[in-house]
């Protein structure tokens, strides 16, 4: 989804997709790098990644989700933490680089698959920025972020690491019935028996899998929404089957 404003489209800017690894239906980190964004004054409304049908996420790839009230307070859990990230802005005419650090979240609307919190400092104050995560109309995976702060900056790259995979392990018992045969001759019989059985099965969760098909290269889209108008910047990483 990408959310334009009144106003023309522009493609400026180059961006990058790295997954590692590259296999299809692999658990995979996932890095997207935006840079040589101009055209636009202060911050945009919206940032919308997106990545072509195939791609799925889980909120179940991390052990615990940081809450609203902790992603407000800038205290999520270690645990919740999915990667790193980084923005570049022009602060009152001098660039200027804020590190960031990315957790997952309870997700922000019904349907969506989680929330993505980056938290970082700015001027000295912790700002923390809230993104549904969330599967589009048309498919895919879109990381949908808003609400950044009013500041006299301009938006010049982004960029944003996230990794993760969450092993959940559960056991089920369940009666089994078999019959065997007692006695010899004629005092042969078959009696039933009752066992319970106990089955393990691992599940593992990613931040990112990779689509099951592979054409030679996945791609993707990071548009940037502001309310004179919308930049998209296209995504591509090769691939392997």
């Amino acid at each position: 989804m990408a959310l334009g404003g009144a106003g023309t489209a522009q493609a400026a800017g180059t961006g990058s997709l790295t997954l590692t690894p590259g296999t299809v239906s692999s658990a995979s980190g996932l890095a997207v790098s935006v840079t040589g964004l101009s055209g636009f004054s202060g911050l945009p409304s919206s940032v919308a990644l997106l990545l072509q049908p195939g791609f799925m996420s889980s909120a179940k790839s991390v052990s615990v989700l940081c809450t609203a009230g902790q992603a407000s307070s800038s205290t999520c859990p270690a645990a919740s933490q999915i990667g790193t990230g980084s923005v570049g802005i022009s602060f009152f005419g001098s660039p200027t680089s804020v590190p960031l650090t990315a957790y997952l979240g309870d997700p922000l609307q019904s349907g969506d698959i989680a929330s993505v919190i980056l938290s970082g400092s700015l001027a000295g104050t912790t700002v923390a920025v809230s993104g549904r995560l969330f599967v589009p109309a048309g498919g895919g995976l879109e990381l949908l972020l808003s609400g950044f702060p009013n500041v006299p900056v301009s938006l010049d790259s982004l960029a944003i690491s996230v990794q993760g995979t969450h092993t959940v392990t559960t056991t089920t018992t369940k009666t089994v019935t078999k019959y065997v045969w007692k006695g010899k001759g004629k005092h042969r019989k078959k009696h039933k028996v009752k066992k319970k059985v106990k089955k393990t099965v691992k599940t593992v969760y990613s931040v990112i899998t990779n689509p099951s098909m592979c054409a030679g290269m996945w791609t993707g889209t990071a548009t940037m929404n502001y309310s004179s108008g919308q930049n998209t910047v296209p995504l591509s990483a090769t691939c392997t089957p």
